[in-house]
Order: C-alpha cells, then structure tokens, then sequence
C-alpha cells in the first residue's frame, strides 16, 4: 500500500503548461496549492529550478518557479513539480483557483451520487 505524503489536495484540471522557448501547450494533470504534474517527455533533473506558465481555464497564464521533485513513472511520464514562487504577486489568483476546484470537485460528487440514485430508482 502506498501512502500519500502530499500537504495539499490535489484536484484533476485540464491546464495548460508553456516552457520558456517552446510554444508547445503541455498538459497539467492535476494541481494542488503547492504543486502540480505536467505530462511531458522533457528530461529536467530532479532538484532543478524551473520557470514555466499554466494556463488556467478562464484566467490566463500565471508565471511559476518550481522544483522537480518528480519524473512520473513509465507508463505516466512528466514532471511533478514543488512550486516555490508565483511571479508578479499572483498567488491569491493561484489560491482562489485552488479554492474553486475545491467547489467543482463537491459538486461533482453531489452530481454523480445524485445521478446514481435516480439511475436506481429508475428515474432516468
């Protein structure tokens, strides 16, 4: 059994990451407070600080620096990254798009276990 040692929820989002030089929209898989996985075949040494935009949906791109603490695994590569600074005072956009993930993430629960119970009682 693996244990999860993460501080933070971590929540499924389709962001987009942009690496310096490189137009290519690489995806984020899940985000939390402090951290975030970006699907990617990039080789960046664990341990290496990192400068990198995510696009958040609705928002715009937000200027991060990070460390790699990360690779993936075989079948799921990319950098999972420790963010350690949100540029140009942008964190509280950052902590608020946390926040509202949160929310999404209640209501989708309260969806699907509402769904399910009208599925069963054949209601839909």
């Amino acid at each position: 059994m693996k244990i999860d040692r993460r501080r933070f929820t971590r929540f499924d989002t389709y962001a987009k990451a942009y690496f310096p030089g490189d137009s290519t929209p690489y995806e984020v898989t899940n985000i939390s407070y402090k951290g975030c996985f970006i699907v990617t075949s990039k080789k960046i040494d664990r341990g290496k600080l990192l400068f990198f935009e995510i696009e958040l949906p609705y928002i715009g791109r937000l200027p991060i620096y990070g460390v790699v603490v990360h690779h993936g695994t075989p079948e799921k590569p990319g950098l999972g990254i420790e963010i350690i600074e949100i540029d140009h005072d942008l964190t509280p956009v950052w902590a608020l798009f946390i926040k509202a993930m949160g929310y999404i993430e209640e209501g989708k629960k309260i969806y699907d276990q509402t769904m399910k119970q009208l599925k069963e009682k054949g209601n839909l």
